[in-house]
This record gives structure tokens, C-alpha cells and sequence, in this order.
């Protein structure tokens, strides 16, 4: 099955008002893109447009959650872009992305969004720890019914990589979420 198309502004549209049939945007959009470059400057583009539609973004590279303290690192930047107060690194161990964003997004009633480059180096094995623990951190915070605020994952996929086979796989993290091709701008 062929992956439909978007560009930045179209993705930015149905994210900031998402129609009848975007509900599997709630669930992570995997945009797949040719480069390293391309993904850069798909986030560049869509990042302002977020921003001014009233979401809070973080950018972060996949590589960059792979290491060792990749996930307390994570909800550290996470907590920092929703205004909660940090605590360090090393005090987060006991606690998991889930529980911390949980905590941060209880006071907060707008979208953060987490724009994840190249994550197709994250596999989508049902064992694999960052994008379970994302996973978990946004059903935490989207499914409780008491949270306004809401966590919403895009990530690019570099070529040749297909996410389409990852949302569509039910051992997947992200089994159910959009895949689509990033279109260029008109």
C-alpha cells in the first residue's frame, strides 16, 4: 500500500485541526523522507507552524535516546519545554518518561509535540525500549481522563527504511499510527 503524501503545511493543518478521519494522527505520524537533510528542513518548516497554533515542540534525533541515559535525558527536555522544573539526570532513574511527563502534563493544557528524526534506527521490534517508553508516555497522558493537555509523536523515517511496515505490524510500538510520504512544498 502506497503511503499518502503530505507536506509540512498540510501535516500542520490536520495536527492543529484534525478532521473526522485524523484520528490515527493521535496515534504518531512516521513521515518517510529521502535524507538526513530533508527531515531537517521538514522540521524546520513544520515546527513554527505548531508552535503558532499554540503546541509546545521538542526536536531531538533518535540517535540521541539510544544511549545509555537517552530516555531520562528525553523527559528532562520534555519537562523543560512544558515549564516544569528539572530534576536531574540522575535523580530520574527510578522514575519512567511516563510517569514524569504524566506529572508535567497534568498542570498543562496545550499539545507538546516530540518531532523524533531518523527513526528508523529505533526498531520496532516488540522489545524495543525508546519507542515503548514513548508509547507509554503518550497513552499515559492522551487516555486519562483527566488530562487536558496531549503528547503527539511525528518522526521521519530516512529511505529506504518504510514505516508503513512498522504502523502496520501489531507487535509494533506504534501499530495503528499514519505513515506518510513527505510531499514537497508547492
Amino acid at each position: 500500500m502506497k503511503n499518502p503524501s503530505l507536506n509540512a503545511r498540510q501535516l500542520a493543518d490536520q495536527l492543529l485541526f484534525p478532521g473526522a478521519i485524523d484520528g490515527g494522527l493521535a496515534s504518531g505520524v512516521f513521515v518517510q523522507v529521502s535524507s538526513n537533510e530533508e527531515s531537517s528542513q521538514f522540521f524546520w518548516d513544520l515546527a513554527p507552524m505548531l508552535e503558532a497554533g499554540g503546541m509546545l515542540v521538542e526536536v531531538i534525533d533518535a540517535a540521541n535516546i539510544m544511549v545509555r541515559n537517552g530516555l531520562p535525558r528525553l523527559a528532562q527536555l520534555l519537562r523543560a519545554r512544558c515549564g516544569g522544573e528539572c530534576a536531574p539526570a540522575s535523580g530520574m532513574g527510578e522514575l519512567t518518561l511516563a510517569d514524569t511527563l504524566a506529572d508535567v502534563m497534568h498542570n498543562q493544557s496545550n499539545t507538546l509535540v516530540l518531532l523524533l528524526g531518523g527513526a528508523q534506527r529505533l526498531p520496532g521490534e516488540p522489545g524495543e525500549r525508546a519507542m515503548k517508553a514513548i508509547k507509554a508516555a503518550r497513552d499515559r497522558i492522551n487516555l486519562a481522563p483527566a488530562s487536558t493537555g496531549r503528547l503527539l509523536l511525528v518522526a521521519t523515517w530516512v529511505l529506504p527504511s518504510n514505516p508503513s511496515k512498522y504502523v502496520e505490524n501489531s507487535s509494533s510500538a506504534f501499530y495503528g499510527a499514519t505513515a506518510v510520504t513527505l510531499a514537497q512544498s508547492r
